[in-house]
């Protein structure tokens, strides 16, 4: 038996040959189910034309606490284009991105009773138009300037290391940004735009701006809805982030703010509205310790934060993660993952006290606990188990502790 490898001292699903595939295993179609499409992929490439698709599934069960037992299944579907438009027209440096999303299943979130959604591929439960997008770079990629049908999420409050939770409390971006409704997310596109400029070596600047609108998160306009209104605001964001290396070893840390402007937020607990709002977060993470000198392999950690004092209008004002990202933890699977968070979220005092005015119960706290293990079988697919604990779902104290199994597993064609 191998041993696990720690960092030196420091303590058959879809498994088949790519369709259409050839022995050109050193371009990137290797890492796609449909491979080649016997050279006509790469053909279209070299003309300009780059098509993606990509399928990501959970199955979930609640099998203890909550509220109620519920086994459901939810999938999500991502595919388009991107156009190089140096290859058509000349613009050098310009892409256009055109893309499409189907969500379809059902949550087990409300029989588990808890803030956070255990299944991170439930919202909008139907077909959108998504990024109809134009992003062009100056001075030699150091700026880029991207605007169209798009949404913050592509671009502020996330990491790679968050997409390995299937719980949405810090899968693809800190969750309680979110819950305020000024933090525009897929697969609710709007009219935005965002400019990123490297300042230095390992310092980046990016600014956006995102429209907000009273329907923005509507499933029924199914992303067609390119109206502007009296009534629209928008959502401004600021970020900074520092790519060092220490000790030779990756890591990053970032800081930025939310700032939303003329749009009417309702207050709980009162019939007043707040237009002005402002949300702080910031994130960090570390190659604690590699495998060998260079390698990815090895074990990440980071942390996150997201906080406001306007407790009035936000849900969550405080929320915290910590997680532990190890890949490579078997020696003879270098491209597995094992994943660990915590999150810790914060009610408002406001918010509470709503509840407990419209019959509810005060609320407090929640917390997520989550530990899966990604198992790349194949340069294109991938399989997930993972446990969930939910402590203090909803945050009354009157739900019992729920414990959620599940697996997710995803497809790149």
């Amino acid at each position: 038996m191998k041993k696990i490898a720690l960092c030196s001292s420091f303590v058959s699903f879809f498994v088949v040959s790519p369709l259409f595939a050839s022995d050109e295993v050193s371009t990137p179609y290797f890492d796609r189910l449909t491979g080649f499409w016997g050279g006509r992929r790469t053909e279209l490439s070299e003309q300009g034309f780059e098509f993606f698709a990509y399928y990501n599934a959970i199955l979930a069960s609640n099998v203890a606490g909550g509220i109620r037992s519920e086994t459901n299944y939810a999938g999500d579907l991502f595919t388009g284009i991107n156009l190089d438009l140096e290859k058509f027209f000349g613009w050098k440096d310009t892409v256009f991105t055109l893309s499409a999303i189907n969500r379809h299943g059902s949550d087990i979130t409300p029989s588990v009773g808890s803030q956070y959604s255990v299944m991170q591929l439930v919202g909008g439960q139907t077909t959108f138009l998504y990024n109809v997008t134009l992003e062009k770079g100056f001075a030699d990629d150091d700026i880029l300037v991207k605007f169209g049908r798009m949404t913050a999420t592509d671009d502020f409050v996330g990491s790679p290391f968050y997409t390995y939770s299937l719980n949405n409390a810090v899968n693809g971006q800190i969750r309680a940004v979110l819950f305020d409704g000024v933090m525009t997310s897929y697969p609710f596109a709007v009219w935005g735009g965002r400019v990123k400029a490297k300042l230095a070596e390992d310092h980046t600047l990016q600014v956006g701006l995102f429209q907000l609108t009273d329907d923005m998160f509507d499933p029924d306009k199914h992303g067609l809805d390119f109206g502007f209104s009296s009534d629209d605001g928008v959502s401004i964001f600021l970020q900074y982030d520092w790519t060092p290396k220490l000790e030779g070893r990756p890591a990053r840390f970032y800081g930025g703010l939310n700032q939303n402007i003329g749009f009417d937020m309702d207050k709980f607990n009162s019939p007043d509205t707040l237009d002005r709002f402002t949300r702080f977060y910031g994130g960090a993470d570390y190659q604690f310790c590699s495998e060998a000198p260079g390698s990815e392999e090895g074990l990440y950690l980071f942390a996150t934060l997201a906080y406001t004092t306007q407790e009035e209008v936000a849900i969550i004002p405080l929320q915290s993660s910590l997680g532990v990202h190890y890949r490579g933890l078997f020696a003879e699977r270098p491209d597995d993952r094992t994943v660990f968070f915590v999150t810790y979220g914060q009610f408002s005092d406001d918010y509470s006290d709503e509840q407990v005015a419209a019959g509810g119960s005060a609320v407090d706290y929640e917390m997520v606990f989550e530990l899966g293990h990604r198992i790349q079988v194949a340069p294109y697919a991938y399989i997930q188990p993972d446990i969930q604990f939910i402590k203090n779902p909803g945050g009354t104290g009157k739900i019992a502790d729920a414990t959620v199994l599940g697996v997710q597993f995803g497809i790149s064609f």
